[in-house]
């Protein structure tokens, strides 16, 4: 039998056990005829935004696991459906929050998301007073791991993203690096994170740095600083080949390499990026971005779900290639997870944020040891995942995003796929 024919077979049997069906069962009807009760859970993701395709991605595995969920029920025989409403968040927290809000005052008290760290934090006060669960697939901000509130999160904190990007430098020959960051809750997270693990292997933090506006659409002077900043240190003795440029971002980085572009020694250095700009569609597509960041080898830290040793991974997969055409994001493995999730919680103690939030970590561990399409699943005593590794993506020279090698988290060590520097 096959590698492929082997995989099939076992995302069929598992997914039937998840579900209760083998693929391509029939699907219930949610609530037909007022039949059953019906619990609603609210997707905040960034449809549009600087987030957008990872929104768009999430949007798919949320609305999968929904359908899974309610095959299972019917399944089962339970007296209950599941309703997953979507909300466009446009990546802005404001915007999360009168959505939250909103929701809230017709009696929904459980979501999914959003998506950023920005948003996270606009929305953890209005939670934790009125008791409402949420759960972000991809928020890292350290200054959100907070014990006992309202936010889950299923993915690790930027405390361990951090010390990824700094050892991807320090393997790529970098000793002198230079920081650019959106100026958010997310962005100082991870850059102060990555500058400290990078000073701890031995690196050099250049004493000029550029925090820019969340909202800023044109880097012209971003870029022009940054060539002074490599000029200064050339000139200092530093070998072009030591010096990394890190621009921790969104999909801005489109046009921030836009700008970037017209100085030819900002093409002669190496430039890294994080999950904020990983496999994002904006850059691979954007005609000069795109091969500025193929010829500057910009790599970016991505977290790595479960592959091989979770089938749920290949179906989860399948799914939105099929429906978006692309390879989807990492934490859109994280959102079918939270799904499926949440409703166990209910399933257990109903419709309740408190009672929910009690066993959220014990239904997780136990699900995902199985069942998890990003991989089995702990959380620490701040509601985030515990420990991950981290993939590592760049732009070939097809103008297509690949992944080169492996973060692993336990040993602080890379597996490279392939060798790019």
């Amino acid at each position: 039998m096959n590698r492929t024919l082997v995989i099939a077979v076992a995302v069929t049997l598992v997914v039937g056990l998840v579900i209760g069906y083998g693929i391509g069962g029939a699907r219930p009807a949610v609530g037909e005829e007022g039949r059953y009760e019906t619990h609603t859970i609210v997707a905040l993701l960034p449809l549009t935004g600087a987030l957008s395709t990872f929104g768009e991605n999430s949007k798919e595995t949320v609305l999968l696991a929904a359908t899974d969920v309610n095959a299972w029920l019917e399944r089962e025989g339970k007296d209950w459906r599941l309703d997953v409403k979507i909300e466009d968040t446009a990546t802005d927290g404001p915007t999360a929050l009168a959505k939250m809000k909103a929701w809230y005052g017709t009696g929904v008290t459980l979501f999914v998301g959003p998506q950023a760290s920005g948003e996270c934090k606009e929305l953890l006060t209005f939670a934790n007073a009125n008791k409402i669960l949420f759960i972000s697939q991809s928020s890292t901000s350290p200054a959100l791991s907070i014990p006992d509130d309202y936010l889950f999160r299923f993915c690790p904190d930027d405390f361990i993203q951090g010390p990824a990007i700094a050892r991807v430098m320090w393997d790529a020959g970098i000793r002198h690096v230079i920081f650019s960051w959106r100026g958010d809750t997310w962005g100082d997270g991870l850059q102060k994170a990555t500058e400290e693990s990078f000073k701890k292997l031995g690196g050099q933090v250049f004493d000029k740095s550029l925090r820019y506006d969340p909202g800023l659409e044109d880097f012209p002077k971003e870029a022009a600083l940054l060539n002074d900043y490599v000029q200064e240190l050339i000139g200092r003795g530093v070998p072009k080949r030591q010096i990394g440029i890190v621009v921790i971002a969104f999909e801005e980085i489109a046009p921030y390499m836009e700008a970037a572009d017209k100085y030819p020694l900002l093409k002669e250095v190496l430039w890294f990026g994080s999950d904020g700009s990983a496999l994002s569609e904006a850059l691979a597509q954007h005609p000069v971005g795109a091969e500025f960041a193929a010829r500057t080898k910009y790599i970016n830290t991505f977290f790595a779900p479960g592959l091989s040793k979770y089938p749920l991974f290949d179906y989860v997969r399948g799914h939105v290639f099929k429906v978006l055409g692309r390879e989807t994001d990492a934490y859109s493995y994280n959102a079918y997870d939270q799904v499926w999730a949440l409703a166990l919680a209910i399933d257990e103690v109903g419709y309740d944020a408190e009672k929910v939030k009690e066993i959220l970590p014990r239904v997780t561990d136990e699900h995902t040891k199985l069942y998890g399409a990003s991989g089995h699943i702990v959380l620490n005593e701040n509601g985030d995942r515990a420990f991950a590794d981290y993939d590592l993506w760049v732009i070939g020279e097809d103008l297509q995003w690949k992944k080169v090698g492996v973060w692993r988290g336990a040993t602080d060590t890379i597996d490279w796929l392939e060798d790019i520097y």
